[in-house]
C-alpha cells in the first residue's frame, strides 16, 4: 500500500487535487481511499470525497500526529477490507512535523506502508511570504507554513495558473533556495495532465531511510495553532417560497464579506450544499477577492449547508459574526433556519502520540 501523506496550509488546494487524482485513478480500475483529517469533526471535505462515492474515512477532533492510533486503525481496516493500491492521508492545514510523528512511527509497526510526503503550497501565497510581502500572517503561523514544506518529499506549487511565466520562474528560484534538494512541481489542480503528472511522480517514488525528523518549536508551533478560530456549523434552510438555494448563496457570501470588512485573515471558508437532488461544494481561500461561485437556485424548499471557518481572530468573535449573518436571513427573508450542530474553538496544543 502507498500512503500519500498530503499536507499543506489552509487553502492550499490539498482536496481539489486529491479528488482528482482518486479519480483519475479509479477510472484506470485502481483501488483508491482518502482519510480526511481536521481539528472538528464536521468535516465538508469528508462529505464532499463520499458523494463523490470515493471510499472515504475520517480521523476528526484532533490532527493525524494527536490521533495516530485512529489513523493507523483506519489503515488497518483498509487493508482488511479493500487493500486500496493508493491512500490519500490529508493532513489538517495547521498541522506540521508529519515525518516524527507519522512517517516514523509507520515504518517502525506498518514497514509495508510506503510513505510518501506531499507538501501542497498556494503558489502566490508562498512567494509572497517567503519573499518577506505577506504581514497577514501571525509570524508563528507562518513557522508552522514554513515548517510544512522544510519536510516534503514533493513541494507542489499549487494555483500555478495565477501566476505569469515570470513569477512561475521567480517563485521555482526562491523555493529552491530556501528548501534546496527538494522535488518541485508545478500544478493547476483543475487540469488533468498537472494531475496525471502527480500520479505518476508519485508512483514512482521511492521510499526514503534518511528523512530526517523536524526541528520543531512546539512551543511557537501551538502558538500558531491557537491564533486561528475553527467554526463548525451545520444548518437546514427551508423556504416556502422555495428560494433556499438564494438564501444559502446569500449566507454564504454575507459571511465572507463580513470577514473581508473586518479585515480578518482567512484560512479558508468550505461550504458544502446538499438538496435531495444535489450537492455543491464551495472553497475561499485569503487569495479570493470575492465570493463567486455557483449554486442551483430552482425551487429550493429544504437544503442542509454545512459550514466550515478557519480564521485568524478568536473563537467567540467568529461564532459572533456567522450568527449575525444567519439572524439577518432570517429577518430579510421568508424563512427557517435550523441549527443542527455547532462548535468554534482553537486547537489545543499539540501532543502527538510519537514523536521520533
Amino acid at each position: 500500500m502507498k500512503l500519500v501523506l498530503t499536507g499543506g496550509f489552509l487553502g492550499s488546494g490539498k482536496t481539489t487535487a486529491i479528488v482528482h487524482a482518486c479519480q483519475h485513478l479509479m477510472a484506470k480500475g485502481k483501488s483508491v481511499a482518502v482519510i480526511t483529517n481536521d481539528q472538528g469533526d464536521q468535516q465538508v471535505d469528508s462529505a464532499y470525497t463520499k458523494s463523490l462515492g470515493i471510499n472515504t474515512r475520517e480521523v476528526s477532533n484532533g490532527c493525524f500526529c494527536c490521533r495516530f492510533d485512529e489513523l493507523e486503525s483506519h489503515l488497518r481496516n483498509l487493508a482488511e477490507e479493500s487493500i486500496p493500491e493508493v491512500v490519500f492521508a490529508e493532513s489538517v492545514g495547521s498541522c506540521t512535523d508529519l515525518v516524527a510523528t507519522i512517517a516514523k512511527p509507520l515504518r517502525l509497526f506498518k514497514p509495508d506502508i510506503n510513505v510518501v510526503i506531499s507538501v501542497f503550497a498556494d503558489a502566490s501565497l508562498l512567494t509572497s511570504l517567503l519573499e518577506g510581502r505577506a504581514s497577514f500572517l501571525e509570524e508563528s503561523v507562518r513557522y508552522i507554513y514554513k515548517k510544512q514544506l522544510e519536510e516534503a518529499d514533493i513541494i507542489i506549487l499549487n494555483k500555478i495558473d495565477l501566476l505569469t511565466e515570470s513569477q512561475r520562474a521567480s517563485a521555482q528560484s526562491i523555493i529552491q533556495n530556501e528548501y534546496p534538494g527538494k522535488t518541485i512541481i508545478h500544478q493547476n489542480s483543475l487540469k488533468n495532465e498537472d494531475v496525471l503528472a502527480w500520479i505518476d511522480l508519485l508512483d514512482k517514488f521511492a521510499f526514503r531511510e534518511d528523512r530526517d525528523s523536524l526541528k520543531v518549536d512546539y512551543n511557537v508551533y501551538g502558538d500558531g495553532e491557537a491564533r486561528l478560530a475553527w467554526l463548525d456549523k451545520s444548518i437546514i434552510i427551508k423556504s416556502p417560497l422555495g428560494n433556499g438555494g438564494y438564501i444559502a448563496r446569500h449566507v454564504i457570501r454575507s459571511i465572507f464579506n463580513s470577514l473581508k470588512q473586518q479585515q480578518f485573515t482567512i484560512g479558508h471558508l468550505k461550504f458544502f450544499a446538499q438538496t435531495d437532488q444535489w450537492t455543491n461544494k464551495i472553497s475561499i481561500t485569503t487569495a479570493n477577492t470575492s465570493a463567486d461561485f455557483k449554486i442551483n437556485e430552482e425551487d429550493i424548499k429544504e437544503l442542509r449547508l454545512l459550514i466550515n471557518a478557519r480564521v485568524q481572530t478568536d473563537p467567540a468573535t467568529l461564532e459572533a459574526l456567522i450568527d449575525g449573518v444567519i439572524k439577518s436571513a432570517l429577518m430579510s427573508e421568508a424563512c427557517t433556519i435550523i441549527t443542527e450542530k455547532q462548535s468554534a474553538f482553537s486547537p489545543g496544543f499539540p501532543i502527538p502520540t510519537h514523536r521520533m
